[in-house]
């Protein structure tokens, strides 16, 4: 596969993910007024995921991913965002491996590759002990939102659908 190619693969896969485990995603989030983006993040409230209580809200946790398709990538300046409260870097086993070996893992960040089939992503490394959080809930939830690819579109087409 080639690097745009690797690229989709592996967004494809945090898609699923987050399909799995956020109540709401976006991807190409702009923080800072543009001047960064960060690939794809997940929220979810404390509990059950009930948003009718605005302190499970307010307690909820931000996930940053982060795609990488290559040493090059990674060493482009662009995209290494790890400002949320779980911060994962997802790239090919063969460049997790490289960045191990060369001491060159973010720290707080856990990294995902693939699995073998393609069809999920797995933990490789893990390099998580606490938050780097230093933004707002509404902050990043107005960002998510205005977000070319925020989910929480589809989510209310579905609800009025029902």
């Amino acid at each position: 596969m080639n690097r745009t190619e690797i690229t989709a693969s592996l967004s494809e896969l945090v898609r699923k993910r987050l399909e799995n485990r956020s109540i709401f995603w976006a991807a190409e989030v702009n923080l800072d007024a543009h001047k960064k983006r960060v690939d794809f993040v997940g929220f979810n409230p404390s509990k059950n995921g009930n948003f009718a209580n605005i302190a499970e809200i307010e307690s909820g946790t931000f996930d940053f991913y982060e795609v990488k398709s290559s040493m090059a990538d990674f060493n482009s300046g662009h995209g290494k965002n790890w400002e949320g409260d779980n911060n994962f870097l997802v790239c090919e086993k063969e460049l997790a491996n490289e960045l191990h070996q060369k001491m060159l893992l973010p720290h707080n960040v856990d990294v995902l590759c693939p699995n073998k089939s393609r069809t999920a992503l797995i933990p490789t490394f893990s390099g998580h002990w606490a938050s780097r959080r230093t933004k707002s809930v509404s902050e990043l939830l107005w960002t998510m939102i205005c977000s070319r690819d925020a989910r929480y579109i589809k989510r209310m087409d579905e609800m009025k659908n029902e």
